[in-house]
C-alpha cells in the first residue's frame, strides 16, 4: 500500500469499507437526490461500479483487462496462471462465469482458494497465498531468477489500479453529457422549452417576448444550465403575469355574475 500513490491509498481505503461519493452515500450525505448510476442509472453503491453494465463500463472493463494480460506475459507470468487470474477476474462482473474446470489441477487449490477470498477481494488486491509459489515454480523451470514476492506484490498493486480506473471512468461519465441523470435533466427542460415556445407570448414581458423571438433551436443548443436558467426565467414571468391578472379576473367576475338577493 506504501507504495501505491497516495490518492490511490485513500480510494482503495474508501472503496474496501464502502464509504464513496457513490449513489448510496451522496444521498445519505445530502449532496444528491437520486443514488442512480451516471452510466447507467441503477442503485449505485461501491459494488456497483465495476460491475456496471453500461457499454461504455464494459468497453472499459474490457481494456483494462487487455492492459492487465499484457503486464502478466511482461513480468513473465506462468501462462496458466495467467489465465486463472483473468478467469477470476470475470467473475468480478458475473460470479457465474469462472469454473475450476477450465484450469490445470495442480492450480485447483490457488483457484478454490482465491475464490473463497472472493471476487471483490481479487479486485482490491487480495490474493491467496498460494499463487506466489506457483509462480516460483515456473520461474525456476526457466531458470528465471525474478522474485515471486515481488511479482505477487505488482499483480496487487496492478488489481487495485483496475478498480481504480474504473472509478475513474465512472466519474468522467459523472461529469459528462453521457450522465444518465444529465440526460434525463436535458429531456425534461428540452420539453419544456418546446411547451414555452408553442404557447403564446402575448402575457409576457417586452424582455421575455424578445427571448422568445429567437430561433427555438438557439435556445435548445445552449448547455444544460443555461437552458434551466431560460425555462425558469420564462415560467416564473408567465405566473407573475398571470397572479397580476388575478384581481381584475375576481371584479370581471363580479360584475358578470352578480350575487343573487335572499
Amino acid at each position: 500500500m506504501r507504495s501505491l500513490p497516495t490518492g490511490v491509498q485513500r480510494w482503495t481505503t474508501k472503496h474496501a469499507v464502502g464509504m464513496c461519493d457513490v449513489g448510496k452515500f451522496k444521498v445519505r450525505w445530502g449532496s444528491a437526490d437520486s443514488a442512480a448510476c451516471p452510466c447507467c442509472g441503477e442503485f449505485e453503491d461501491n459494488f456497483h461500479v465495476p460491475r456496471c453494465m453500461a457499454p461504455s463500463v464494459s468497453a472499459e472493463w474490457d481494456r483494462r483487462t487487455a492492459t492487465l494480460d499484457q503486464w502478466l506475459d511482461a513480468q513473465v507470468t506462468d501462462p496458466a496462471i495467467k489465465h486463472a487470474i483473468l478467469h477470476l477476474l470475470q467473475g468480478v462482473r458475473d460470479s457465474s462465469l469462472p469454473s475450476s474446470r477450465v484450469v490445470p489441477v495442480c492450480l485447483c487449490s490457488a483457484f478454490l482458494s482465491q475464490k473463497c477470498i472472493g471476487y471483490q477481494g481479487l479486485l482490491e488486491g487480495r490474493l491467496s497465498v498460494q499463487w506466489a509459489a506457483l509462480q516460483e515454480q515456473y520461474l525456476q523451470s526457466r531458470g528465471s531468477q525474478r522474485s515471486p514476492t515481488l511479482w505477487v506484490s505488482r499483480l496487487s498493486h496492478q488489481l487495485i489500479l483496475l478498480g481504480f480506473h474504473m472509478w475513474e471512468h465512472r466519474n468522467s461519465v459523472q461529469h459528462s453529457e453521457d450522465n444518465v441523470q444529465l440526460r434525463k435533466r436535458s429531456r425534461l427542460v428540452n420539453d419544456g422549452i418546446h411547451s414555452q415556445f408553442d404557447m403564446c407570448p402575448t402575457d409576457l414581458s417586452m424582455v421575455v417576448q424578445r427571448m422568445l423571438a429567437v430561433k427555438r433551436r438557439t435556445v435548445l443548443n445552449k448547455p444544460l444550465v443555461d437552458r434551466e436558467e431560460w425555462l425558469k426565467l420564462v415560467r416564473m414571468e408567465r405566473m407573475a403575469y398571470r397572479r397580476a391578472l388575478a384581481p381584475q379576473r375576481r371584479i370581471l367576475h363580479r360584475f358578470f355574475h352578480p350575487a343573487q338577493a335572499p
